[in-house]
C-alpha cells in the first residue's frame, strides 16, 4: 500500500482510484514514465499481468470481515489464484472472470460471473454453490446454477474439472470460456462438476 502510495504521488498526481473490478489504477500517468512506473511495479511484486484472467478475481470481504457473510471469500480466491499458477494454464485459459460472494447480498457480483461462486452455510459447514454463464456486458445474462454445493475441500478440485472440460470442448485457441457456454449451454460444464452423478436415463436403462 505504501508502495501504491508512493507511485501515485510521483507518477500519478496524488491519485489512485479503485475499479469495480478491485483493481487500482492510477491515473494521469505520464507516457513517457511508464517504463519507470512498471519497473518499480516490478520492484514491489505488484506487476502481474493478469487483467481480466483467471486469477483477477472479484471477491467480497466474506465471513474474515464481514458480519452479515457465511461463508468466507478472500481466502477461497487467493486459492484459486494460486492453485492455476502452480498449474501454470492462466494464459492457455485466457479470458475469464470469476466472482466470488460470501453470502446471498452478492457483493462479490457473483451472479454476473463467468463462473461464480455463492458461499453458503449448511448445517455448521461452508458450502460454496457454482453458477455459469453470468455476463456483465451488453450482452448481460445472470449466471445458471450447476446443482448441490461444494465443500470448501471439493471446490478447487471441482473447478480445475469445469476449466479442463472447457480447454478439451472449445473450438479454438480464440474461444473464451463464456462463448464456448453460449454456444453448447450449461451440460457439459455440469458433467464435469459433476462426474459421479447418477442421471434419470441412466437409472431407467438399468
Amino acid at each position: 500500500m505504501r508502495t501504491i502510495a508512493d507511485l501515485a504521488e510521483r507518477y500519478g498526481h496524488n491519485e489512485i482510484r479503485v475499479s469495480h473490478e478491485q483493481n487500482l489504477i492510477l491515473p494521469h500517468v505520464r507516457k513517457i514514465d511508464i517504463p519507470a512506473l512498471y519497473s518499480a511495479l516490478r520492484e514491489g511484486g505488484l506487476a502481474t499481468a493478469n487483467i481480466g484472467l483467471i486469477s483477477d478475481i472479484i471477491a467480497c470481504p466474506g465471513m474474515d470481515y464481514c458480519a452479515l457473510a457465511t461463508a468466507r471469500s478472500i481466502p477461497v480466491a487467493q486459492e484459486i489464484s494460486t492453485r492455476f499458477d502452480e498449474l501454470k494454464l492462466e494464459h492457455e485459459i485466457g479470458p475469464l472472470k470469476i466472482k466470488i460472494s460470501g453470502c446471498i447480498n452478492a457483493c462479490g457480483h457473483h451472479h454476473v460471473g463467468h463462473i461464480g461462486i455463492l458461499g453458503l452455510e449448511r448445517n455448521g459447514v461452508e458450502n460454496y454453490q457454482i453458477t455459469i454463464g453470468g455476463d456483465a456486458t451488453e450482452s448481460m445474462a445472470i449466471g445458471k446454477r450447476a446443482g448441490p454445493g461444494f465443500a470448501s475441500n471439493e471446490l478447487i478440485p471441482a473447478l480445475e474439472r469445469l476449466i479442463q472440460t472447457y480447454l478439451e470442448i472449445r473450438k479454438s485457441k480464440s474461444e473464451t470460456f463464456i462463448n464456448a457456454y453460449q454456444r453448447l449451454g450449461i451440460e457439459p460444464f455440469k458433467k464435469a462438476l459433476y462426474p459421479n452423478k447418477v442421471t434419470k436415463q441412466q437409472l431407467e436403462l438399468a
